[in-house]
C-alpha cells in the first residue's frame, strides 16, 4: 500500500505542469494510469468497509467513527461517501507527516543550539526511556520544534476554498461559487506576526505573546469547518517521533547537496533530504535542564 500512495502523490505532483489539464480530460496514457491506481486504491477501501460493516463493532478508530455518524435525518454514510473519507485521509495523512519530521531534522541540523535544548528537554523528561503520550504535556519544546517546522515548511504548502456566498475579502469582491486560493508558505513569514520571520526559533511558541497571534496568522493544518480532521494526532505523532528518535540519535546534513523546496502536491525537498545518522553512545549528562 505504501509503494500504491506514492504512485498517487507522483502523479498529483504533476498539477506543477498545465499537462495536469491535459491528463485530466484526455484519454492520455498519465490519465489511465492514474484512474488505474485510484481504482486499485478504491477497491482495498471499499474491501476494508465491508468487512468493518460485517464485523459490526467499534474498534475504536476513525473509520469506526465514520461508520457510526449520523446526519440530521439519522442516516449513515454510504459505502462511497465513507470511501472518500478514507482516501482523503490515507493520501493526506501519510506523507504530510513523514515530510513535517523530514524538514523538522533538517532544520535541527542546521540550528545546533535548538537540538541542543531539545536534547536537554528529552534527558531531562524521558531519562533514557521511550517517550509515550503521558509525556506530552511536558515535552513542550518538541512540541515547539514541531509548530516552528511546520511554519518554514508547511507540507500543505496552499489551500483552495469555494465562495459558498458573495463577500469581499481584503477591498475584493468574490462572487459566489469562486474558487479562492491561500498560501501557509506566505503567510507564516509576514514579519508583522511573526518577528524575524526566516529564522528557526522554536521559542516564539513558548511565549505568552503567541496568545495574541490572530486566528489565521499560523494555518499549517488549514482552518475554518473543514480544517484538516487529523491536525490534533498529526502534532502528537510529530512530537513522539521527534523525541524517540532525537534521544538516541543526532542527524547531520551529508556534504554537497542541493536541498530546496518542491511545491508540488505537498512541498518536498526537490532532490531529498540526505543525512548522516550518528547513535549517541550514552545520555548527554553534561547537558543542563531547560525550563520552558
Amino acid at each position: 500500500m505504501s509503494a500504491l500512495s506514492n504512485d498517487l502523490i507522483e502523479m498529483f505532483s504533476l498539477q506543477e505542469s498545465t499537462l495536469w489539464i491535459a491528463h485530466n480530460y484526455l484519454p492520455t496514457r498519465s490519465s489511465k494510469r492514474f484512474r488505474g491506481l485510484t481504482e486499485q486504491l478504491s477497491r482495498y477501501i471499499y474491501r476494508i468497509i465491508s468487512e468493518r460493516r460485517e464485523k459490526d463493532d467499534d474498534s475504536g478508530d476513525l473509520l469506526s467513527m465514520l461508520l457510526q455518524a449520523r446526519d440530521d435525518d439519522g442516516r449513515g454514510m454510504t459505502d462511497e461517501q465513507l470511501r472518500d473519507e478514507v482516501m482523503t485521509l490515507f493520501l493526506a495523512g501519510h506523507e504530510t507527516t513523514a515530510l513535517m519530521l523530514s524538514w523538522t531534522f533538517y532544520l535541527l541540523a542546521r540550528n545546533p543550539d535548538v537540538e541542543t535544548r531539545l536534547q536537554a528537554e528529552l534527558q531531562t523528561v524521558l531519562a533514557g526511556r521511550e517517550p509515550s503520550t503521558s509525556d506530552l504535556p511536558s515535552l513542550r519544546y518538541a512540541e515547539a520544534v514541531i509548530k516552528e517546522s511546520l511554519r518554514l515548511y508547511p507540507p500543505a504548502w496552499a489551500f483552495g476554498r469555494q465562495a459558498s456566498a458573495d463577500c469581499q475579502i481584503g477591498g475584493y469582491r468574490v462572487p459566489k461559487g469562486r474558487q479562492v486560493f491561500f498560501f501557509p508558505w506566505v503567510i507564516h513569514r509576514d514579519p508583522r506576526y511573526f518577528p524575524d520571520p526566516q529564522e528557526f526559533r522554536p521559542e516564539r511558541w513558548l511565549g505568552e505573546n503567541i496568545r495574541e497571534l490572530p486566528k489565521y496568522a499560523y494555518l499549517p493544518f488549514g482552518g475554518g469547518p473543514r480544517v484538516c480532521i487529523g491536525n490534533a494526532f498529526a502534532m502528537m505523532e510529530g512530537t513522539l517521533v521527534l523525541a524517540a528518535i532525537a534521544r538516541q540519535y543526532r542527524m547531520k546534513l551529508a556534504p554537497d547537496q542541493d536541498i530546496s523546496p518542491w511545491p508540488v502536491f505537498t512541498l518536498r525537498p526537490r532532490h531529498g533530504i540526505k543525512m548522516v545518522l550518528e547513535k549517541k553512545e550514552a545520555p548527554v549528562t553534561e547537558l543542563e535542564a531547560v525550563s520552558v
